[in-house]
């Protein structure tokens, strides 16, 4: 069987130009020191280069497909706060003329979506029925909230399955991910998630009644996600929190197919 490597090329090649940036200083001709920072745009692609051939060769694989994250992020349609944590960030030098280059050499399949992110890109690809074995190269736990893939993160290779994946994105659906901006329900942290999961019932309607409590006591949260009622808040953070599968993407019109409730 044909292995296929989906490498979450927008962090391997961040950390690749970023680990080559180095500052040179010189004194200009009014005697101050001046401090530039540089970057071996040749270094920084050698060294990604390198990193998806070891990924290859770790995992055995017969190809490699660089996914890059788009320009225009659906979440921002679905809560224009999404990652505003990190608006003021910059991507490292090289970074982008390296994109390039490999788009135009075909050494590798490159990716990408206008309106995703780079993991919604993977999760549809690795979910789409398929007889090639995938393999996602990623740092990133959201991509546990995807079901029956393979998933190389932190040297290790992690096997998820209908069940653990909903109950990973439902637990990111009531704890919310700071790192991505958005708060979750109020007064939860991970072992309040995992009793209120662990409770009889439909797991959704579990989920709203500890967001119909936690507003209850926070009703601040719901003005400050800008939403009116508890049920607009778990539903919110349950689109932010959920990696795109294959079944929430429309091919013909090339946009994403929000989740909502069954029966809603």
């Amino acid at each position: 069987m044909t292995t296929q490597l989906l490498i979450d090329a927008d962090f391997v090649l961040y950390r690749d130009c970023s680990a080559v940036e180095r500052v040179a200083s010189f004194t200009n001709e009014q005697g101050d020191t001046v401090d530039i920072l540089n970057c071996s745009r040749e270094e920084a692609k050698d060294n990604f280069v390198a990193s998806v051939e070891g990924y290859m060769k770790k995992l055995f694989a017969d190809e490699a497909v660089l996914v890059f994250s788009g320009t225009n992020n659906f979440r921002l349609d679905v809560w224009p706060l999404y990652k505003a944590n990190r608006a003021a960030s910059r991507k490292p030098l090289s970074y982008w003329e390296i994109v390039r280059e490999l788009r135009e050499e075909g050494r590798f399949r490159v990716y990408s979506e206008n309106c995703l992110e780079g993991d919604d890109y993977i999760g549809i690809l690795a979910t789409r029925p398929s007889p090639v074995r995938r393999v996602i190269v990623s740092e990133d736990k959201d991509m546990k909230t995807l079901p029956n893939v393979e998933i190389w993160r932190g040297g290790d290779l992690v096997e998820t399955d209908e069940e653990s994946a909903d109950h990973f994105w439902r637990l990111q659906t009531l704890m919310g991910d700071s790192t991505d901006g958005y708060a979750g329900c109020p007064g939860i942290g991970p072992k309040t998630a995992e009793a209120v999961l662990a409770k009889p019932g439909d797991p959704w309607e579990n989920i709203l009644a500890a967001y119909r409590e936690g507003c209850r006591k926070k009703p601040e949260a719901l003005t400050k996600a800008g939403v009116e009622t508890p049920e607009d808040l778990a539903l919110l953070n349950a689109r932010l929190a959920r990696i795109l599968r294959h079944g929430d993407w429309d091919t013909l019109k090339r946009r994403p197919i929000l989740w909502n409730p069954q029966g809603a």
